[in-house]
């Protein structure tokens, strides 16, 4: 790619579409939970005649690469002397509007974040499954958006939304680049931080250790969660957390092995600016050939993204923890093992 192509857009506001008008374009995009956000400058003068609520769906063209990359709705209008200034959001956006009050018995993450979605008027794509739950309140100290994340991630699992606006959880395997490219070719710049890392184990802790969210003993409290064998307690390299709602030595267990595996990885991390990537998204994974030394090697995990078109062009800029073998599922599932083994 080469600063020669030129980038361009479609944007449905409402029954109009625009390709050459705007002002300025900025779409950031999130995992849960966080949210999506489009704003878009128009001039003053602009005769847009959608209103709030109305639906907007945006697609980004590079000049090699075309792409729908987002769908979602009106949240605002301003308006100024100088220009009118729309903001878009989508599913994540609605759910972190609503604040659910319901209890689930004998479920899955998956499917309370189904019910959610159900209940927060959105469409689901892909569900992981997830740990199972004996209970789970989905109380209003937490929005749904929030509740989503949370489950979520117990079983390693980011939640997003897709460019249909359809809210989706992928377990993310990072040991294989989806897209590749290239420095001095797309990569206009990149850095990264490479962090300490004291914490060396994280442990799970629930309320009654069972092995089976099925049984009796899953819906009695204990003051024994690891069955007379603990691990090491607290410390300055063990961290410790607790999650009533977490009733089987496999659901605390994995919960840990995932936190300890986003902590691994994102002591590795940093941010790369392209020209302008419309098929990158969060939880896209990307290789980058070609750097200088020093420089990351491996995949890299893409947990934000931003594009923007305006007076400098179409650019992307990508936020990342460090990929690999260590970010592979099957490394989840071997400490999820060893950690079940250690309580057994």
């Amino acid at each position: 790619m080469t600063s020669l192509l030129q980038p361009g857009y479609t944007l449905n506001l409402g029954s109009q579409q625009w390709t050459n008008q705007l002002l300025q374009l900025d779409l950031t995009l999130e995992a849960a939970p966080l949210i999506d956000v489009l704003n878009v400058r128009l001039p003053a003068a602009a005769p847009i005649s959608a209103d709030i609520g109305g639906p907007a769906e945006l697609t980004l063209d590079s000049g090699e690469k075309n792409e729908k990359v987002f769908t979602g709705q009106i949240a605002s209008i301003g308006r100024s002397f100088s220009d009118i200034v729309v903001c878009v959001v989508n599913a994540g956006a609605l759910l972190a509007r609503f604040r659910p009050a319901a209890t689930y018995e004998q479920i899955t993450a998956g499917n309370v974040v189904r019910s959610l979605c159900d209940d927060g008027g959105v469409d689901t794509g892909s569900i992981e499954d997830g740990v199972s739950l004996t209970f789970y309140a989905a109380d209003p100290s937490r929005t749904a958006w929030q509740h989503t994340a949370r489950v979520c991630g117990w079983s390693g699992a980011m939640a997003r939304v897709s460019n249909e606006n359809e809210v989706e959880s992928v377990v993310v395997n990072a040991s294989e680049a989806d897209v590749a490219l290239k420095y001095g070719r797309e990569i206009l710049n990149i850095r990264q931080w490479k962090l300490d890392a004291p914490i060396t184990s994280f442990v799970g802790v629930g309320e009654s250790g069972a092995g089976s969210t099925s049984s009796p003993e899953a819906l009695r409290p204990t003051t024994d969660f690891f069955g007379g064998s603990p691990p090491d307690g607290p410390s300055a390299t063990s961290r410790w957390f607790s999650e009533p709602a977490l009733r089987t030595a496999a659901g605390a267990s994995s919960a840990a092995a995932s936190l300890q595996r986003t902590y691994n990885n994102s002591r590795e991390s940093g941010k790369m600016e392209a020209f302008l990537q419309p098929d990158l998204r969060p939880g896209t994974i990307l290789e980058i050939q070609d750097l200088p030394d020093g420089l990351p090697s491996n995949p890299l995990f893409i947990y934000r993204i931003q594009h923007s078109l305006g007076r400098r062009g179409g650019r992307t800029q990508a936020h990342f923890y460090k990929g690999g073998d260590t970010f592979d599922p099957m490394a989840l599932l071997g400490s999820l093992a060893g950690s079940i083994g250690g309580l057994l």
